[in-house]
């Protein structure tokens, strides 16, 4: 069953004049929340076997640092995830083609609202809870699915825990 881990970036540089929004690298206590974030899924038994990343650097950035607590993951820079809707999301999504497991590694709102919108009937009540209030930096949202990507829509998975890397000391 197709497996999806919507994830946040973790804790970025705050806007300054003259960066972009794009160029905002992280915060050390974003690059410890990264690294823990890749080590909690890895514990829970998920490992991405493809990787959709935003070209931000923070995004980027959190992947690098998740990615070495999985085995061998492709991994596909997505200009689309940056600055996208749901909509978009799932545009990008539906092409995993035949991928196991997807983890998206983008921004907020869209990986909150994209997890409440996949979420469907047998969705842990705690986890929707969280997805409702957003999702923290560093913070990764998992779903289910019985269906393959190019067929996923609205409400047709499950979403089954929200797993956090925020949990580390400064």
């Amino acid at each position: 069953m197709p497996t999806l881990i919507l994830a946040r970036h973790a804790k970025a540089e705050a806007p300054a004049a003259g960066l972009s929004d794009s160029d905002r690298a992280l915060e050390l206590i974003g690059r410890k929340a990264s690294t823990r974030l890749g080590q909690v899924i890895a514990r829970a038994g998920i490992a991405p076997d493809l990787a959709l990343v935003s070209p931000a650097n923070r995004t980027q950035q959190t992947w690098k640092l998740m990615a070495p607590a999985f085995g061998e993951c492709e991994t596909v820079v997505d200009a689309e995830l940056y600055e996208t809707n749901v909509s978009g999301l799932l545009d990008v999504l539906r092409g995993a083609g035949e991928a196991d497991t997807v983890v998206v590694v983008g921004h907020e709102p869209t990986s909150s609202a994209a997890a409440a919108h996949l979420a469907g009937q047998g969705s842990d009540k705690s986890a929707l809870q969280r997805v409702a209030h957003g999702l923290p930096t560093a913070t990764a949202a998992v779903l289910e699915f019985d269906c393959p990507w190019a067929e996923i829509t609205s409400r047709c998975g499950r979403l089954t825990t929200v797993l956090s890397g925020r949990d580390v000391e400064e």
